[in-house]
């Protein structure tokens, strides 16, 4: 490739990312020396021969079923409905009353609103996502009741409910939008059935210029009486013009719901009310027998063309039936499961809670948009959902974090789509909002991305918000009545408080976490196309917004300090803010490195190696000015001895500080991002002291006195104060934070579907960073420095009094499996799907012998916890074991404790 100056940044490739498939389109790039001692075995490996079986081959369908959601009794409200969804469509099914069986039809492409509405600031709880819902009444009579079975299994995604005399069972097709509801009703005494299609909303939904139409038809129908085969579709076009003349922020999304029945033939449709809702009934005779009712959807949030009746229809006439949905349901689910596994056999709660979240996961995560923290596409309050329509960064980060060494690249797919629309906005957000360069995502985004702001609101928020006047014009405040105040352009007036700093105004995490992630999409799959045509334009975006951005300057120290950044809603426009100074660390040394790979950017890269190189140190707590938790919790200085060094978490001036004592103060971004600080920086002597002051930062942290000393369960659901327990190696540690972190979902509340009731909203985002610190705590796949070679870690973090066994995907497109059994670490089993070379620190204090595709290879040399490197082939296994031990020693499918098709009871909560 030319070494030119010419980037991809110039025009940001829509390549569409290739789900979780290491191998394709891969190419192997040769790794740096490590800068530790190696003792590798010199022998050239031969390619792989033959397929071979893994050491634990356990039952899938038993192990995930060890997972599965079993609830006696009806379930009476949305909010506690079990969901069934194909990543798109679906949503919570439940009883509304003893006869009628209810489920909501969500879409993760349908919102109300985007960035630039003028509504959204009146309707804060009214997030969109809800397109319909199906009611399927069974006459007099009670079918259900608390004697009522309720099981929804993970393993092949199928929910069943068994009432008196009724059986329902409700799957997803996988590869369309539909959802089948087979029903069997076997009652004695014959009851005439309905289905209903609700509206969720009045039908002519009118706030301003933002207007949300809904309107029901039937289709079809024509022939004789006994064929009859209606098709009854509800359609939803919610629209906003920009009021400011600006085309690209106009608000357009169509949606439909379709629905039929299979099986039984349909009396008549009428028009019907539920409630107050507009509905169109089918009736079906009363007969015994099975039928399916089938139901499609379609959403479009892209585009201006009214297609998604047309295509809901589609869905539903052209629907294969219903054991065909459910065979290829089935095959997809298998696929999915077999890519990862935990097993703890004493554990089985965290292992629930893990298995769960990657179910939640997978139900709302394949389409255009991620799933959303506050209620993902489980929501069943109608279109309520608190908090609105907007992604929180903070929030949704939870959600992306065990993803990666999960193996389920594939469903962090939706963000990165998400991001790419938006990249023309992020880069005018930048330059409107800050006078910058490259990227910003706000802390709170939309759809949009960003509304372009005519010029003259653009150069008075940012004069506003760089501190270069204290006044507002009066264009500027009248335009922020008319906005959603949570966004970050108007957020100085979230509470009727005129403040120049608030609560998102200034935090730059956005940029730089998708950054991140995109980041390490590569160092997972080593795929330079990826990097080239879609990671490297937001890695280079999120390092020249840095590098732009008026508030890092560079002092007489000839270090780089940050002034008037956020640290997350804690510190309002700070100096030397420690994530900040820990995420710059981390993109400049990416942007380096890619640049490099990629042979761009000549005259940018000794820019970006000038501040990597020269930034200033993380404020320690003796500095004058520090902000940290004694700030606002005076009792907690005394825990702090003047020998011991602890970082702040920011530096005065600061325009305000609001609260530093939570669990979830983001003050270890170095430690969860980047590849700053870790265990591996420590061990190859490449810290500089930082891991000493990181370590006694933790013991003086909050969340170390009150979750770990003081077992206190701390009820904020995104605190990572157990991942940053985990990246610390702190095994002892993490046997108690897990306890008090699962406590914050059992002892809150949570619904038979078992989300955590936050009060405000019910959410996943909990679930998803101890889905992420339990991995973690199993297995670790660390780079010394951003950009330098990966080192597998097993049982790095995890209580040595708990069994456990692990298939976890590593960087270098390396799947690392291992068993701990009574403390003793029996193998390490690696798969190797790229061919890169292998990094191991050694479990075992004894040499290690290596098999290759099942015969005994070579013999490694290291002491305890020292580096083992070894090549591999791609598509090779391998297996390490302690000399004097055989693989063969550990072949096992056994499961303890499990009946297949069985999971826990889930008793309500709170």
């Amino acid at each position: 490739m030319p070494a030119d100056d010419t980037s991809p940044a110039n025009g940001v490739s829509r390549r569409r990312f290739v789900s979780g498939t290491l191998g394709v389109g891969l190419s192997a790039t040769a790794s740096g020396t490590l800068s530790a001692t190696v003792s590798q075995a010199q022998a050239t490996p031969a390619p792989p021969s033959d397929k071979t079986t893994p050491l634990f081959d356990p039952d899938y369908g038993r192990l995930i079923g060890r997972s599965d959601l079993d609830h006696t009794g009806s379930i009476p409200t949305g909010t506690q409905g079990m969901s069934v969804a194909n990543g798109r469509f679906g949503g919570p099914v439940w009883q509304s009353n003893g006869s009628t069986l209810v489920m909501q039809l969500n879409h993760t492409d349908m919102f109300m609103f985007n960035d630039a509405s003028a509504a959204s600031k009146d309707h804060q709880n009214s997030g969109g996502g809800a397109v319909g819902r199906i009611h399927i009444g069974f006459g007099t009579g009670t079918v259900f009741d608390t004697t009522t079975r309720q099981h929804l299994s993970l393993y092949d995604g199928k929910l069943s409910i068994t009432g008196t005399g009724v059986h329902a069972a409700v799957i997803a097709d996988m590869d369309s939008d539909v959802i089948a509801i087979q029903v069997t009703d076997d009652r004695a005494t014959h009851q005439p059935i309905t289905v209903d299609l609700a509206m969720l909303r009045d039908a002519n939904q009118i706030w301003g210029a933002h207007s949300a139409i809904s309107t029901l038809t039937t289709v079809g129908g024509r022939g004789r009486p006994e064929a009859r085969s209606e098709t009854i579709v509800l359609e939803q076009v919610v629209q906003e013009p920009s009021d400011t003349g600006t085309k690209i922020n106009d608000h357009y999304v169509n949606t439909a719901v379709a629905a039929t029945v299979r099986g039984r033939q349909i009396s008549d449709v009428v028009s019907n009310t539920i409630g107050n809702r507009a509905t169109l009934r089918m009736n079906l005779p009363a007969r015994q027998g099975t039928f399916t009712v089938v139901v499609g959807g379609a959403a479009d949030s892209r585009t201006a063309l009214r297609t998604a009746k047309a295509t809901a229809v589609a869905n539903t006439n052209k629907a294969p039936d219903y054991a065909r949905i459910r065979a290829r349901g089935q095959a997809w689910w298998r696929d999915f499961w077999h890519k990862s596994y935990v097993y703890f056999p004493t554990q089985f709660n965290f292992e629930q809670r893990r298995n769960y979240y990657m179910y939640l996961a997978a139900i709302s995560n394949r389409g255009s948009y991620p799933s959303k923290y506050n209620g993902g596409i489980w929501i069943g309050e109608e279109d309520r959902r608190d908090w609105g329509s907007f992604y929180w960064n903070w929030n949704q980060d939870c959600l992306y974090q065990p993803l990666l060494a999960a193996n389920h690249l594939d469903l962090l797919e939706p963000m990165f789509k998400m991001r790419q629309t938006s990249y023309e906005q992020y880069r005018v957000a930048a330059r409107q909002m800050w006078g910058s360069e490259g990227i910003f995502i706000g802390e709170t985004v939309g759809i949009l991305g960003w509304e372009t702001l005519p010029d003259g609101i653009a150069d008075a928020m940012q004069q506003y918000y760089t501190f270069k006047t204290s006044t507002r014009t009066q264009e500027f405040t009248d335009i922020t009545m008319r906005r959603n105040r949570f966004l970050s352009p108007w957020n100085w007036n979230v509470f009727g408080s005129n403040n120049q700093a608030s609560y998102v105004t200034h935090t730059m995490m956005a940029a730089q976490e998708t950054a991140e992630y995109y980041w390490q999409v590569y160092c997972y799959t080593k795929d330079l196309d990826w990097l080239r045509e879609v990671a490297y334009p937001f890695i280079k975006g999120a390092a020249e917004m840095y590098r732009n951005y008026d508030g890092l300057r560079k002092e007489s120290d000839g270090k780089y300090h940050f002034y008037n950044t956020n640290l997350h809603e804690h510190i309002w426009a700070g100096k030397d803010v420690i994530d900040d100074l820990s995420m710059a660390r981390g993109v400049f040394a990416a942007v380096v490195k890619a640049s490099e790979l990629l042979g761009a950017d000549q005259t940018n890269r000794p820019l970006w190696k000038e501040i990597r190189d020269n930034l200033a140190a993380y404020p320690l707590r003796s500095d004058a000015g520090a902000l940290w938790a004694a700030s606002t919790n005076p009792s907690l200085a005394s825990q702090l001895a003047t020998d011991q060094p602890a970082w702040a978490q920011g530096l005065q001036p600061a325009y305000f500080v609001r609260d530093l004592h939570g669990t979830e103060s983001p003050i270890f971004k170095m430690l969860e991002k980047y590849d700053v600080l870790n265990l591996e920086t420590r061990d190859q002597g490449l810290d500089n002291g930082d891991w000493e002051i990181a370590l006694n930062t933790y013991l003086h942290s909050p969340g170390y006195l009150n979750q770990v000393n003081g077992q206190v369960i701390d009820r904020n659901g995104s605190s990572r104060f157990h991942v940053d327990a985990a990246r610390l190696g702190r095994a002892d540690d993490m046997a108690k934070i897990l306890n008090t972190q699962y406590g914050v979902f059992s002892t809150y509340g949570v619904f038979p579907n078992l989300l955590f009731n936050q009060l405000d909203y019910y959410s996943a985002e909990g679930y998803g960073t101890f889905a992420a610190a339990l991995q973690e705590a199993l297995n670790q796949s660390l780079s010394p420095t951003t950009a330098g070679d990966p080192v597998i870690r097993v049982f790095p973090a995890w209580p040595r009094t708990w069994d456990a066994k692990y298939k976890l995907l590593a960087k270098d497109g390396f799947l690392v499996s291992s068993s701990m059994v009574s403390g003793d670490i029996q193998y390490v089993e690696i798969e190797s799907q790229l061919g890169e070379r292998a990094c191991l620190r050694n479990p075992w204090d004894s040499d290690v012998v290596l098999y290759r595709q099942e015969r005994k290879a070579e013999t490694l040399v290291a002491p305890e916890d020292g580096l083992l490197q070894f090549r591999t082939h791609k598509g090779e296994h391998i297996v390490l074991v302690r000399a004097g031990t055989t693989p063969d020693m550990y072949r096992t499918s056994d499961l303890i404790g499990t009946t297949a098709g069985h999971g826990v009871s889930v008793a309500r909560v709170g």
